[in-house]
Protein backbone atom coordinates (compact mmCIF):
# COMPACT_ATOMS: atom_id res chain seq x y z
CA UNK A 1 0.00 0.00 0.00
CA UNK A 2 2.88 2.36 0.67
CA UNK A 3 4.11 1.67 -2.87
CA UNK A 4 0.69 2.51 -4.29
CA UNK A 5 0.58 5.71 -2.27
CA UNK A 6 4.02 6.75 -3.51
CA UNK A 7 2.96 6.03 -7.10
CA UNK A 8 -0.01 8.37 -6.80
CA UNK A 9 1.99 11.06 -5.04
CA UNK A 10 4.98 10.93 -7.41
CA UNK A 11 3.32 10.13 -10.76
CA UNK A 12 -0.36 11.03 -10.81
CA UNK A 13 -0.38 13.98 -8.41
CA UNK A 14 1.90 16.21 -10.56
CA UNK A 15 -0.15 15.38 -13.67
CA UNK A 16 -3.43 16.12 -11.89
CA UNK A 17 -2.03 19.41 -10.58
CA UNK A 18 -0.87 20.36 -14.06
CA UNK A 19 -4.29 19.67 -15.53
CA UNK A 20 -6.02 21.45 -12.67
CA UNK A 21 -3.89 24.56 -13.13
CA UNK A 22 -4.32 24.71 -16.92
CA UNK A 23 -5.58 28.18 -17.80
CA UNK A 24 -7.80 27.13 -20.69
CA UNK A 25 -9.48 24.33 -18.73
CA UNK A 26 -9.98 26.66 -15.76
CA UNK A 27 -11.68 29.25 -17.98
CA UNK A 28 -13.94 26.59 -19.53
CA UNK A 29 -14.82 25.18 -16.12
CA UNK A 30 -15.70 28.57 -14.63
CA UNK A 31 -17.64 29.69 -17.69
CA UNK A 32 -19.75 26.52 -17.71
CA UNK A 33 -20.47 26.68 -14.01
CA UNK A 34 -21.69 30.26 -14.18
CA UNK A 35 -24.40 29.49 -16.77
CA UNK A 36 -25.72 26.38 -15.04
CA UNK A 37 -28.42 28.34 -13.18
CA UNK A 38 -29.93 29.45 -16.51
CA UNK A 39 -29.82 25.90 -17.85
CA UNK A 40 -31.51 24.57 -14.70
CA UNK A 41 -34.35 27.05 -15.23
CA UNK A 42 -34.61 25.86 -18.83
CA UNK A 43 -34.74 22.23 -17.69
CA UNK A 44 -37.43 22.97 -15.12
CA UNK A 45 -39.42 24.71 -17.86
CA UNK A 46 -39.25 21.57 -20.01
CA UNK A 47 -40.38 19.42 -17.09
CA UNK A 48 -43.34 21.71 -16.44
CA UNK A 49 -44.48 21.49 -20.06
CA UNK A 50 -44.94 17.72 -19.68
CA UNK A 51 -45.28 17.09 -15.93
CA UNK A 52 -45.51 13.36 -15.12
CA UNK A 53 -48.64 13.78 -12.95
CA UNK A 54 -51.73 14.21 -15.15
CA UNK A 55 -53.64 16.45 -12.76
CA UNK A 56 -50.69 18.82 -12.45
CA UNK A 57 -50.00 18.68 -16.20
CA UNK A 58 -53.61 19.65 -16.98
CA UNK A 59 -53.46 22.55 -14.51
CA UNK A 60 -50.23 23.81 -16.07
CA UNK A 61 -51.37 23.40 -19.69
CA UNK A 62 -52.36 27.09 -20.16
CA UNK A 63 -48.86 28.14 -19.07
CA UNK A 64 -47.03 25.93 -21.59
CA UNK A 65 -46.28 28.85 -23.98
CA UNK A 66 -44.74 30.72 -21.04
CA UNK A 67 -42.55 27.72 -20.15
CA UNK A 68 -41.52 27.37 -23.78
CA UNK A 69 -40.48 31.02 -23.81
CA UNK A 70 -38.41 30.48 -20.66
CA UNK A 71 -36.66 27.55 -22.30
CA UNK A 72 -35.95 29.48 -25.51
CA UNK A 73 -34.39 32.34 -23.53
CA UNK A 74 -32.26 30.10 -21.29
CA UNK A 75 -31.12 26.76 -22.72
CA UNK A 76 -32.14 27.91 -26.18
CA UNK A 77 -29.49 30.65 -25.95
CA UNK A 78 -26.76 28.49 -24.41
CA UNK A 79 -24.20 29.44 -27.05
CA UNK A 80 -24.71 33.17 -26.48
CA UNK A 81 -24.21 32.85 -22.74
CA UNK A 82 -21.17 30.59 -23.21
CA UNK A 83 -19.51 33.10 -25.55
CA UNK A 84 -20.03 35.86 -22.99
CA UNK A 85 -18.83 33.81 -20.01
CA UNK A 86 -15.75 32.47 -21.83
CA UNK A 87 -14.78 36.01 -22.81
CA UNK A 88 -15.46 37.32 -19.30
CA UNK A 89 -13.37 34.76 -17.42
CA UNK A 90 -10.72 34.75 -20.14
CA UNK A 91 -10.35 38.52 -19.97
CA UNK A 92 -9.98 38.35 -16.20
CA UNK A 93 -7.38 35.62 -16.48
CA UNK A 94 -5.33 37.47 -19.13
CA UNK A 95 -5.68 40.89 -17.52
CA UNK A 96 -7.41 42.61 -20.44
CA UNK A 97 -10.52 44.78 -20.47
CA UNK A 98 -13.44 42.60 -19.44
CA UNK A 99 -16.38 44.55 -20.82
CA UNK A 100 -15.03 45.22 -24.31
CA UNK A 101 -13.77 41.62 -24.63
CA UNK A 102 -17.17 40.24 -23.65
CA UNK A 103 -19.05 42.49 -26.08
CA UNK A 104 -16.62 41.69 -28.90
CA UNK A 105 -16.91 37.93 -28.37
CA UNK A 106 -20.71 38.19 -28.31
CA UNK A 107 -20.75 40.17 -31.55
CA UNK A 108 -18.32 37.74 -33.21
CA UNK A 109 -20.35 34.73 -32.11
CA UNK A 110 -23.55 36.26 -33.47
CA UNK A 111 -21.71 36.90 -36.73
CA UNK A 112 -20.85 33.19 -37.04
CA UNK A 113 -24.59 32.41 -36.94
CA UNK A 114 -25.52 34.74 -39.81
CA UNK A 115 -26.59 33.16 -43.11
CA UNK A 116 -25.55 34.47 -46.51
CA UNK A 117 -28.89 36.26 -46.85
CA UNK A 118 -28.20 38.19 -43.64
CA UNK A 119 -30.61 36.34 -41.34
CA UNK A 120 -29.53 34.87 -38.01
CA UNK A 121 -29.84 31.13 -37.51
CA UNK A 122 -31.63 31.10 -34.15
CA UNK A 123 -31.04 27.36 -33.76
CA UNK A 124 -27.31 27.95 -33.77
CA UNK A 125 -27.54 30.21 -30.73
CA UNK A 126 -28.33 27.24 -28.51
CA UNK A 127 -26.55 23.98 -27.77
CA UNK A 128 -25.41 23.42 -31.36
CA UNK A 129 -23.36 26.61 -31.13
CA UNK A 130 -21.76 25.84 -27.76
CA UNK A 131 -18.37 24.69 -29.06
CA UNK A 132 -18.35 27.52 -31.60
CA UNK A 133 -18.95 29.97 -28.75
CA UNK A 134 -15.91 28.62 -26.92
CA UNK A 135 -13.71 28.87 -30.00
CA UNK A 136 -14.90 32.41 -30.74
CA UNK A 137 -14.34 33.39 -27.11
CA UNK A 138 -10.77 32.11 -26.99
CA UNK A 139 -9.87 33.57 -30.39
CA UNK A 140 -11.24 36.94 -29.29
CA UNK A 141 -9.22 36.80 -26.08
CA UNK A 142 -6.03 35.88 -27.94
CA UNK A 143 -6.38 38.69 -30.49
CA UNK A 144 -7.28 41.36 -27.94
CA UNK A 145 -4.45 40.21 -25.67
CA UNK A 146 -2.00 40.33 -28.60
CA UNK A 147 -2.94 43.90 -29.55
CA UNK A 148 -3.18 45.14 -25.96
CA UNK A 149 0.15 43.74 -24.77
CA UNK A 150 1.93 45.25 -27.80
CA UNK A 151 0.16 48.62 -27.53
CA UNK A 152 -1.32 48.21 -31.00
CA UNK A 153 -4.34 50.26 -29.96
CA UNK A 154 -5.65 53.78 -30.37
CA UNK A 155 -4.45 55.94 -27.48
CA UNK A 156 -6.66 58.87 -26.50
CA UNK A 157 -5.18 61.99 -24.84
CA UNK A 158 -5.44 62.57 -21.11
CA UNK A 159 -8.71 64.10 -20.03
CA UNK A 160 -10.87 61.93 -22.28
CA UNK A 161 -13.53 60.08 -20.22
CA UNK A 162 -12.39 56.53 -19.38
CA UNK A 163 -15.37 54.93 -21.14
CA UNK A 164 -14.52 56.75 -24.37
CA UNK A 165 -10.81 55.92 -24.08
CA UNK A 166 -11.53 52.23 -23.50
CA UNK A 167 -13.93 52.18 -26.45
CA UNK A 168 -11.31 53.56 -28.84
CA UNK A 169 -8.61 51.32 -27.34
CA UNK A 170 -10.69 48.27 -28.26
CA UNK A 171 -11.53 49.52 -31.75
CA UNK A 172 -8.64 47.95 -33.73
CA UNK A 173 -8.69 44.44 -32.17
CA UNK A 174 -12.49 44.41 -32.30
CA UNK A 175 -12.42 45.28 -35.99
CA UNK A 176 -9.86 42.56 -36.66
CA UNK A 177 -11.96 39.94 -34.83
CA UNK A 178 -15.22 40.86 -36.56
CA UNK A 179 -13.61 41.05 -40.00
CA UNK A 180 -11.94 37.67 -39.43
CA UNK A 181 -15.15 35.86 -38.45
CA UNK A 182 -17.13 37.78 -41.05
CA UNK A 183 -14.79 36.66 -43.83
CA UNK A 184 -14.79 33.05 -42.60
CA UNK A 185 -18.57 32.94 -42.32
CA UNK A 186 -19.83 35.14 -45.15
CA UNK A 187 -17.03 35.14 -47.74
CA UNK A 188 -15.78 31.57 -47.46
CA UNK A 189 -19.19 30.32 -46.26
CA UNK A 190 -17.68 28.18 -43.51
CA UNK A 191 -20.39 27.13 -41.04
CA UNK A 192 -18.30 26.95 -37.89
CA UNK A 193 -20.99 25.05 -35.96
CA UNK A 194 -20.83 22.23 -38.51
CA UNK A 195 -17.03 22.32 -38.55
CA UNK A 196 -16.82 22.06 -34.76
CA UNK A 197 -19.30 19.20 -34.73
CA UNK A 198 -17.14 17.37 -37.26
CA UNK A 199 -13.87 18.01 -35.39
CA UNK A 200 -15.19 17.02 -31.98
CA UNK A 201 -17.39 14.19 -33.21
CA UNK A 202 -14.91 11.47 -32.07
CA UNK A 203 -14.77 12.79 -28.49
CA UNK A 204 -18.54 13.30 -28.34
CA UNK A 205 -19.03 9.80 -29.75
CA UNK A 206 -16.76 8.26 -27.09
CA UNK A 207 -18.65 9.97 -24.28
CA UNK A 208 -21.92 8.78 -25.79
CA UNK A 209 -21.03 5.12 -25.17
CA UNK A 210 -21.30 3.02 -21.99
CA UNK A 211 -17.51 2.56 -21.85
CA UNK A 212 -16.70 6.22 -22.52
CA UNK A 213 -19.28 7.43 -20.02
CA UNK A 214 -17.94 5.01 -17.41
CA UNK A 215 -14.36 6.15 -18.05
CA UNK A 216 -15.43 9.77 -17.55
CA UNK A 217 -16.86 9.01 -14.10
CA UNK A 218 -13.88 6.89 -13.12
CA UNK A 219 -11.52 9.75 -14.03
CA UNK A 220 -13.57 12.07 -11.82
CA UNK A 221 -12.97 9.68 -8.92
CA UNK A 222 -9.29 9.21 -9.76
CA UNK A 223 -8.39 12.91 -9.73
CA UNK A 224 -10.29 13.45 -6.47
CA UNK A 225 -8.41 10.46 -5.04
CA UNK A 226 -5.28 12.48 -5.86
CA UNK A 227 -6.68 15.41 -3.88
CA UNK A 228 -7.73 17.45 -6.95
CA UNK A 229 -11.37 18.47 -7.32
CA UNK A 230 -13.10 16.46 -10.05
CA UNK A 231 -14.14 19.73 -11.70
CA UNK A 232 -10.93 19.51 -13.79
CA UNK A 233 -12.39 16.48 -15.59
CA UNK A 234 -15.98 17.66 -15.57
CA UNK A 235 -14.96 20.96 -17.18
CA UNK A 236 -13.62 19.11 -20.23
CA UNK A 237 -16.58 16.77 -20.68
CA UNK A 238 -19.40 19.01 -19.48
CA UNK A 239 -19.91 20.95 -22.73
CA UNK A 240 -20.71 17.70 -24.54
CA UNK A 241 -22.94 16.48 -21.70
CA UNK A 242 -24.75 19.82 -21.78
CA UNK A 243 -25.32 19.52 -25.52
CA UNK A 244 -26.76 16.05 -25.08
CA UNK A 245 -29.13 17.19 -22.35
CA UNK A 246 -30.24 20.22 -24.35
CA UNK A 247 -30.92 18.01 -27.38
CA UNK A 248 -33.14 15.77 -25.25
CA UNK A 249 -35.02 18.78 -23.91
CA UNK A 250 -35.58 20.11 -27.42
CA UNK A 251 -36.89 16.69 -28.44
CA UNK A 252 -39.33 16.71 -25.51
CA UNK A 253 -40.70 20.09 -26.57
CA UNK A 254 -40.96 18.94 -30.19
CA UNK A 255 -42.67 15.67 -29.25
CA UNK A 256 -39.85 13.65 -30.80
CA UNK A 257 -37.90 10.61 -29.60
CA UNK A 258 -35.11 11.48 -27.17
CA UNK A 259 -31.71 11.01 -28.86
CA UNK A 260 -29.38 10.58 -25.87
CA UNK A 261 -29.23 8.19 -22.91
CA UNK A 262 -27.49 10.49 -20.43
CA UNK A 263 -27.37 14.13 -19.40
CA UNK A 264 -25.99 16.18 -16.51
CA UNK A 265 -29.01 14.97 -14.52
CA UNK A 266 -27.69 11.42 -14.97
CA UNK A 267 -24.31 12.57 -13.67
CA UNK A 268 -25.99 13.94 -10.56
CA UNK A 269 -27.71 10.62 -9.88
CA UNK A 270 -24.42 8.72 -10.23
CA UNK A 271 -22.71 11.21 -7.88
CA UNK A 272 -24.73 9.72 -5.02
CA UNK A 273 -23.31 11.59 -2.05
CA UNK A 274 -20.68 13.26 -4.22
CA UNK A 275 -17.80 12.11 -6.42
CA UNK A 276 -17.15 8.42 -5.79
CA UNK A 277 -20.80 7.74 -4.84
CA UNK A 278 -19.90 7.93 -1.15
CA UNK A 279 -23.43 8.13 0.29
CA UNK A 280 -23.17 4.46 1.28
CA UNK A 281 -19.95 5.04 3.22
CA UNK A 282 -21.53 7.95 5.10
CA UNK A 283 -24.55 5.84 6.08
CA UNK A 284 -22.31 2.97 7.19
CA UNK A 285 -20.27 5.32 9.38
CA UNK A 286 -23.42 6.73 10.96
CA UNK A 287 -25.07 3.39 11.72
CA UNK A 288 -22.35 0.78 12.12
CA UNK A 289 -19.00 2.41 12.98
CA UNK A 290 -17.33 0.99 16.09
CA UNK A 291 -14.72 3.73 16.22
CA UNK A 292 -15.72 7.04 17.75
CA UNK A 293 -13.95 9.09 15.08
CA UNK A 294 -15.73 7.40 12.15
CA UNK A 295 -19.08 7.54 13.91
CA UNK A 296 -18.64 11.27 14.54
CA UNK A 297 -17.39 11.86 11.00
CA UNK A 298 -20.37 10.00 9.55
CA UNK A 299 -22.89 12.00 11.57
CA UNK A 300 -21.17 15.25 10.68
CA UNK A 301 -21.10 14.32 6.98
CA UNK A 302 -24.61 12.90 6.63
CA UNK A 303 -26.45 16.14 5.89
CA UNK A 304 -23.85 17.42 3.38
CA UNK A 305 -23.65 13.93 1.86
CA UNK A 306 -27.37 13.82 1.16
CA UNK A 307 -26.80 16.89 -1.01
CA UNK A 308 -23.70 15.43 -2.74
CA UNK A 309 -21.11 17.38 -0.76
CA UNK A 310 -18.46 14.91 0.37
CA UNK A 311 -15.21 16.77 0.99
CA UNK A 312 -15.48 15.97 4.76
CA UNK A 313 -15.54 12.25 3.95
CA UNK A 314 -12.86 12.42 1.24
CA UNK A 315 -10.34 14.23 3.42
CA UNK A 316 -11.59 13.18 6.87
CA UNK A 317 -11.69 9.39 6.43
CA UNK A 318 -9.38 9.90 4.48
CA UNK A 319 -10.22 8.54 1.04
CA UNK A 320 -7.70 10.74 -0.76
CA UNK A 321 -4.35 8.90 -1.13
CA UNK A 322 -5.72 5.98 0.88
CA UNK A 323 -5.19 2.80 -1.23
CA UNK A 324 -7.81 0.96 0.81
CA UNK A 325 -10.60 3.06 -0.72
CA UNK A 326 -9.16 3.30 -4.24
CA UNK A 327 -11.25 0.41 -5.55
CA UNK A 328 -14.73 1.57 -4.49
CA UNK A 329 -14.08 5.28 -4.94
CA UNK A 330 -12.87 4.98 -8.55
CA UNK A 331 -14.50 1.81 -9.82
CA UNK A 332 -17.99 2.15 -8.32
CA UNK A 333 -18.90 5.33 -10.27
CA UNK A 334 -17.70 3.62 -13.45
CA UNK A 335 -19.89 0.59 -12.80
CA UNK A 336 -22.90 2.79 -12.02
CA UNK A 337 -22.31 4.90 -15.13
CA UNK A 338 -21.90 1.84 -17.37
CA UNK A 339 -24.99 0.12 -15.96
CA UNK A 340 -27.12 3.27 -16.13
CA UNK A 341 -26.15 3.93 -19.74
CA UNK A 342 -26.71 0.29 -20.73
CA UNK A 343 -30.08 -0.03 -19.00
CA UNK A 344 -31.22 3.22 -20.56
CA UNK A 345 -30.18 2.03 -24.02
CA UNK A 346 -32.13 -1.19 -23.42
CA UNK A 347 -35.23 0.81 -22.50
CA UNK A 348 -35.33 -0.35 -18.88
CA UNK A 349 -34.63 3.16 -17.61
CA UNK A 350 -36.09 6.33 -19.06
CA UNK A 351 -33.92 8.61 -21.16
CA UNK A 352 -33.38 11.93 -19.33
CA UNK A 353 -36.14 14.41 -20.12
CA UNK A 354 -34.15 17.20 -18.45
CA UNK A 355 -30.59 18.23 -19.11
CA UNK A 356 -29.65 20.20 -16.01
CA UNK A 357 -30.62 19.85 -12.38
CA UNK A 358 -28.96 21.33 -9.28
CA UNK A 359 -26.01 19.04 -8.52
CA UNK A 360 -27.05 19.13 -4.87
CA UNK A 361 -30.26 17.14 -5.49
CA UNK A 362 -30.23 13.84 -3.56
CA UNK A 363 -29.78 10.76 -5.82
CA UNK A 364 -33.30 9.40 -5.31
CA UNK A 365 -34.94 12.80 -5.81
CA UNK A 366 -33.04 13.55 -9.01
CA UNK A 367 -34.36 10.38 -10.66
CA UNK A 368 -37.92 11.75 -10.45
CA UNK A 369 -36.95 14.74 -12.58
CA UNK A 370 -34.55 12.77 -14.77
CA UNK A 371 -37.13 10.18 -15.85
CA UNK A 372 -40.24 12.34 -15.65
CA UNK A 373 -41.70 10.17 -12.90
CA UNK A 374 -40.74 6.86 -14.60
CA UNK A 375 -41.08 4.21 -11.86
CA UNK A 376 -38.17 1.90 -12.87
CA UNK A 377 -35.89 4.95 -12.98
CA UNK A 378 -37.03 5.92 -9.48
CA UNK A 379 -36.27 2.39 -8.29
CA UNK A 380 -32.84 2.61 -9.92
CA UNK A 381 -32.13 5.76 -7.90
CA UNK A 382 -32.77 3.73 -4.73
CA UNK A 383 -30.60 0.87 -6.00
CA UNK A 384 -27.73 3.30 -6.63
CA UNK A 385 -27.71 4.07 -2.89
CA UNK A 386 -27.97 0.35 -2.04
CA UNK A 387 -25.07 -0.51 -4.35
CA UNK A 388 -23.00 2.22 -2.71
CA UNK A 389 -23.69 0.63 0.68
CA UNK A 390 -22.78 -2.86 -0.53
CA UNK A 391 -19.63 -1.79 -2.38
CA UNK A 392 -18.19 0.29 0.45
CA UNK A 393 -19.11 -2.14 3.25
CA UNK A 394 -16.03 -4.46 3.25
CA UNK A 395 -13.61 -1.55 2.92
CA UNK A 396 -15.44 0.36 5.64
CA UNK A 397 -15.22 -2.64 7.99
CA UNK A 398 -11.45 -2.88 7.53
CA UNK A 399 -10.88 0.86 7.98
CA UNK A 400 -13.24 1.09 10.94
CA UNK A 401 -11.62 -1.87 12.70
CA UNK A 402 -8.19 -0.30 12.26
CA UNK A 403 -9.42 3.01 13.64
CA UNK A 404 -11.17 1.25 16.52
CA UNK A 405 -7.99 -0.60 17.46
CA UNK A 406 -6.02 2.66 17.35
CA UNK A 407 -8.53 4.26 19.69
CA UNK A 408 -8.40 1.30 22.06
CA UNK A 409 -4.60 1.39 22.07
CA UNK A 410 -4.63 5.13 22.75
CA UNK A 411 -7.09 4.66 25.62
CA UNK A 412 -4.94 1.89 27.09
CA UNK A 413 -1.84 4.05 26.87
CA UNK A 414 -3.67 6.92 28.53
CA UNK A 415 -4.93 4.69 31.33
CA UNK A 416 -1.42 3.35 32.01
CA UNK A 417 -0.09 6.90 32.20
CA UNK A 418 -2.73 7.90 34.74
CA UNK A 419 -2.61 4.64 36.68
CA UNK A 420 -6.27 3.74 36.04
CA UNK A 421 -7.71 0.50 34.66
CA UNK A 422 -9.22 0.21 31.17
Amino acid sequence: MNGITRFFEEKLMPLANKVGDNRVLTIIRDSMVVIIDLLIIGSISVLLTSFPVDAVANALAPAVPFFNALYNCTTGMMGVYAAASIAYYGARSYGIDVFSTTLTALAAFMLTQVSLDGTIDLGGLGSSGLITAMVVGFVSIAIIDFFTKRNLVIKMPDGVPPAVAESFSALIPTAVILVFFGVVTLIFNVRINDLMSLLFAPLAAIINTPFGYALYHMLCGLVFFCGINSAVVIGVVQPFIMQMGAANEAAVLAGEALPYSVSYATDTMIWAGGTGATIGLVILMCLFAKSKSYRSLGRMSLFPGIFNINEPIIFGTPIAFNPLFLFPFVLLPGVLAFATFGLTDLGVLAKPVVGMVPWTLPPVVVTFFLGGGHIPTLVWGVLVVVMSLVCYYPFFRIADQREYEKERAAEATGNEATGTEA
